[in-house]
C-alpha cells in the first residue's frame, strides 16, 4: 500500500511539474521571440547580434564562445534565424529548470529520509512551486527615486543586478550547464580524494567545457574555486592524494585549453576600433557607473542569501554544496568590484555576469536550506529561522514577479 501511495504522488509530481514547465515554455519563447525582432521596436536585449552570429554575420562583437549560436543554427533549417535564437534561449534556460527541479527533489528526498520525515505529496509540490519561484527572484527595490534605508539609489536593476537577467540570451543558456557544474563540483570533491571516479570527473570535466564554450562568465568564478580548494587540500595533506588530484586536473585540461584559444586575442592588442584591449584592475570602476553606494546595492540584491546564511553559518562548515555557493559568490563579487574591461566594452559591465551567476546560486542554495530547516520541525531552533527567511524570500519573489511582468510588456531593464 505504501509502495503503491509513492508511486501515485511520484506521478502527481511530475504530472504537476510537466504541466508547468510546458506553460513556462511557453511563455518565456513568446517573451524570447519578441526580444529577437525588438516586437514594436521595444523588447531590449541583446539578441540582435547573436541572431547576427547564428546567420555567420558580423556582429561586431567578438564572441568567442560558439556553442550557443551553433544550436540555433540548427534550428534555422526550420524556421528564422529570430525564432531559431529564441528557441534555443527558451530550450536551454527550460533544461535548467528541469535540471534544478531534479537536484532539489533528490537532495531533499534523501535529507528527509534521514531525519525519518515521510516524503509525501506535498513536499514534493511544495518543491515544484519553489523551483519554479527560483527564476522570478530578483533584486528588492522601492518606488522610483525612492531614497531606500535612507540612501539613494539611481536604478532599481542597474548596479543592483538579478539571478534572473532575463535581457541576456547567453546566460539564459549557459544556466543547464552551470548547475550540472556545480553539482557535480559538490560530488567530486567530497569523494575524489579517498576515491576518484572517472565517470563523475569526465562528466564535470564535459559540464565545464560546456559552460565555457556557451559563456565563460561561470567558468571564471567556478575555476578558481575549484583550484584553490584542490591544491589547498594538496599542500594541507602534503601530497597525500596527489594522484587522485592530477586525474582530476586531467578532466579541466579541455577546458583550460579552450579558455586559452577563446581570448588570446580579446585581451591582447587592439580591437576592431583599434583600442587597447584587456583587463584592467580598480576598486569599483565600473560598478561605479551604476550606483554610487555599493553596500546598499549588494544588500538589496542578496537580502535573501544573507538572512539564510546568518542564521545557518555552520553550515559553511558542514555542508559542501553551501560553502561552494557561498564561494562562487565571493568570488563573482570580487570579481566585478576589483576588474573591469579596457575598451569599449567598458560600458559592457561583463565582469557583472561573473557577480550574477554567483546571485542564482546563493538563491539556489538558501533555497534548499530553507526546505531543510522546514524538515527539522522538531528542533525548535530551525522553526524560529523559518520566519525571517520566508519573509525576505517572499520579499525577492514579489519583487521579482513585478519585475518580469514589466520586461514582459517589452520595458528595458535598464531603465526600471
Amino acid at each position: 500500500m505504501r509502495q503503491t501511495k509513492k508511486d501515485w504522488g511520484s506521478i502527481v509530481n511530475i504530472s504537476f511539474f510537466g504541466i508547468l514547465i510546458v506553460l513556462y515554455s511557453l511563455v518565456m519563447l513568446r517573451f524570447f521571440y519578441r526580444q529577437a525582432i525588438e516586437y514594436q521596436g521595444i523588447y531590449f536585449s541583446d539578441m540582435k547580434a547573436y541572431i547576427l552570429e547564428t546567420r555567420g554575420l558580423d556582429s561586431g562583437f567578438e564572441f568567442p564562445y560558439r556553442f550557443f549560436f551553433w544550436l540555433s543554427r540548427i534550428w534555422m533549417i526550420f524556421v528564422t534565424p529570430e525564432a531559431a535564437v529564441a528557441f534555443s534561449t527558451m530550450l536551454l534556460n527550460s533544461l535548467c529548470v528541469i535540471l534544478v527541479k531534479y537536484y532539489f527533489d533528490t537532495l531533499l528526498s534523501d535529507y528527509a529520509e534521514r531525519e525519518g520525515i515521510r516524503w509525501t505529496i506535498l513536499w514534493q509540490l511544495a518543491v515544484t512551486a519553489a523551483v519554479f519561484s527560483l527564476f522570478f527572484m530578483s533584486m528588492i527595490y522601492g518606488q522610483r527615486q525612492m531614497k531606500f534605508w535612507s540612501y539613494d539609489y539611481i536604478y532599481r536593476c542597474n548596479g543592483i543586478y538579478t539571478a534572473n537577467p532575463y535581457w541576456n540570451a547567453t546566460f539564459l543558456a549557459v544556466r543547464p550547464f552551470t548547475v550540472l557544474s556545480f553539482f557535480l563540483s559538490d560530488r567530486v570533491l567530497s569523494e575524489y580524494e579517498e576515491h576518484f571516479s572517472w565517470k563523475d570527473g569526465i562528466l564535470l570535466g564535459v559540464s565545464i567545457f560546456l559552460a565555457t564554450f556557451t559563456k565563460p562568465s561561470f567558468t571564471f568564478i567556478l575555476g578558481p574555486v575549484l583550484a584553490v580548494t584542490v591544491f589547498w587540500r594538496l599542500f594541507v595533506n602534503q601530497f597525500a592524494h596527489w594522484k587522485n588530484t592530477v586525474m582530476l586536473c586531467l578532466c579541466f585540461l579541455p577546458t583550460v585549453l579552450l579558455l586559452l584559444y577563446q581570448f588570446r586575442d580579446v585581451f591582447m592588442g587592439t580591437n576592431a576600433r583599434g583600442e587597447e584591449t584587456g583587463i584592467g584592475i580598480e576598486i569599483g570602476k565600473a560598478w561605479h557607473v551604476f550606483t554610487g553606494n555599493i553596500p546598499l546595492c549588494i544588500m538589496m540584491a542578496l537580502l535573501f542569501p544573507f538572512s539564510v546564511l546568518a542564521l545557518n553559518w555552520k553550515e559553511l562548515k558542514r555542508n559542501g554544496a553551501f560553502r561552494l555557493a557561498w564561494q562562487v559568490m565571493a568570488v563573482g563579487f570580487f570579481s566585478f568590484l576589483l576588474l573591469y574591461e579596457k575598451g569599449f566594452r567598458f560600458d559592457h559591465m561583463n565582469f557583472s555576469w561573473c557577480y550574477m551567476h554567483g546571485l542564482f546560486f546563493v538563491f539556489l542554495i538558501s533555497i534548499l536550506q530553507i526546505f531543510k530547516n522546514a524538515i527539522k520541525r522538531e528542533n525548535l531552533m530551525y522553526k524560529l529561522f523559518l520566519a525571517p527567511e520566508l519573509v525576505t524570500y517572499a520579499y525577492h519573489l514579489i519583487c521579482g514577479i513585478v519585475f518580469f511582468c514589466y520586461l514582459y510588456q517589452g520595458n528595458n531593464a535598464g531603465g526600471f
